[in-house]
Order: C-alpha cells, then sequence, then structure tokens
C-alpha cells in the first residue's frame, strides 16, 4: 500500500541516533557529541528526504496524553529536538510536510498510526513501562479524541523492537499489570526467568483486525546485528550501546 507517510527506521547504518549514548571517551567533550549527533541525523535526512533539524520528540514526562505538531510549535526551535514537548503520543498532519516526529530507541517500539482519510498520524514510544500504561491503545483514542478517527481508516506500522530473547531473571517491576501480561502470553516464566515479548502485548490492546492494514517489522533488536539493543548491550555486546530512531514524516506533495 502506498501511503502518504513516509517511515523512518534507521537502525544503526547512520550511527547512533541520541546524544546521551555516544562512545564514553567523548563524555566531557558535548560540542564533539552535538556535532556526531548531527551528522547522523544529516546521513538519515539525505536517505530519507527530510530536514536533520526537523525531528520531533516528545519527553513522556508529564501525563499529557497527546501532543499536535503545528506551525507555531516548529518556529520555536532552529533545532527540533531542543524543543520539549509535553506529550505521551506526538501527532503530525499533512499541513507540516517534511517534519519528522518519533523517538529514538534500542529494545522498545515506536508505534504509527496513520489515520488516511484526515491526514494525521501518531507516535508513540511503547517502552515496556508504557505499554503496562496501555499506551497502544491511548495513542488510537488520541486520535479518536481529536480527528474522530476510525480503525478501518488507520494504518498500522510498529518499528524493530526486542523478541522474546528479551528476559529477567526476575517479575520485572514496570509489570504492574499483572492479569494483562501474563493473559496475553506476553510474559512467561520458564524455570525463573521471565520471558517478554512486547510485540504480543502491543498487538494484544490493539486488536489489529479491525485496521486498513498492519506491519510490524519482524527484527528482534537484541538479535539483529542492524539495530541496537539495551539487553544484549547490558549482555557484554558493547557494539550494540546506543539508539535508532524510527517515526514517520508526511512527504511535500
Amino acid at each position: 500500500m502506498e501511503l502518504p507517510v513516509q517511515i523512518i527506521e534507521t537502525g544503526n547504518r547512520f550511527g547512533n541516533m541520541s546524544l546521551g549514548f555516544f562512545p564514553e571517551k567523548y563524555k566531557n567533550d558535548p560540542i564533539k557529541r552535538q556535532r556526531m549527533f548531527l551528522e547522523n541525523r544529516k546521513k538519515a535526512g539525505a536517505y530519507y528526504g527530510f530536514e536533520p533539524l526537523k525531528i520531533y520528540v516528545p519527553n513522556q514526562k508529564s501525563g499529557i496524553p497527546y501532543a499536535i505538531l503545528t506551525e507555531e510549535m516548529i518556529n520555536q526551535e532552529e533545532d527540533g529536538w531542543n524543543l520539549d514537548i509535553s506529550a505521551d503520543v506526538l501527532i503530525v498532519t499533512e499541513k507540516t510536510p517534511n517534519v519528522v516526529v518519533g523517538y529514538p530507541v534500542a529494545d522498545c517500539m515506536v508505534l504509527v498510526m496513520t489515520d488516511l482519510k484526515n491526514g494525521v498520524t501518531a507516535t508513540a514510544h511503547c517502552s515496556a513501562e508504557m505499554v503496562d500504561n496501555y499506551l497502544p491503545k491511548l495513542t488510537l483514542e488520541a486520535l479518536k479524541d481529536v480527528y474522530d478517527s476510525k480503525e478501518d481508516n488507520i494504518v498500522v506500522y510498529g518499528s524493530a523492537c526486542a523478541g522474546n530473547s528479551w528476559t529477567y531473571d526476575s517479575y520485572p517491576k514496570w509489570a504492574k499489570k499483572e492479569e494483562f501480561w501474563i493473559e496475553t502470553g506476553a510474559l512467561k516464566e520458564e524455570n525463573g526467568v521471565f520471558r517478554i515479548d512486547l510485540r504480543k502485548a502491543i498487538q494484544a490492546q490493539l486488536e489489529l483486525e479491525k485496521y486498513r492494514n498492519v506491519i510490524f517489522h519482524p527484527a528482534d533488536t537484541i538479535t539483529n546485528p542492524n539495530f541496537y539493543s539495551n539487553s544484549a548491550a547490558f549482555h557484554g555486546q558493547k557494539e550494540k550501546v546506543g539508539r535508532h530512531f524510527a517515526g514517520a514524516f508526511y512527504k511535500i506533495k
């Protein structure tokens, strides 16, 4: 299906896409880190066709359900990365083409929901903790609240994320809704090891048969060499330290 939005999934091909995850030797050289980060965004922008200073990421710290990226917000900062956007879900519309919304991630999924009828796209950083807070469902509700979106007009994309090779040696503290995780099969205990299936948990919240089209990137970020991974890095794979970027933007017509 030809989409009006361009999906972005950088993997590690353009280098680290977050200021906080450059090599330790640059820890005390913020200018060098800023330059490297901009160069990586330029490489991604040249590949996908967007302006590298026009990337916008919500802070997910305020408890505000959603924000709509407007022209006024875009004009506040020359570098969109520096704009503090208080929201769990960030929505971009056809009114601001060539402006990217999304999130830098390692093992988490970025969910992209595009309403083909209304010309709007919602993005959400679905960490395990945010999935426990029902963020996938709240992303849909944001579109319904503002645009009266219907599932059968929506296309869903889920970025690469950790597969069921993601494990804990004790019950994870973020899984507060234990009944949901157990009943959906998204959290299973095997001989004292707790195996997490983030993709299954997200799918369970969305009832995906209702949507126009659904694509979930099949890669497991823990085992796939083309992606960064917190879990793999924690277990000694230092080359997996970093963040890739996943999101979307509207193409200029």
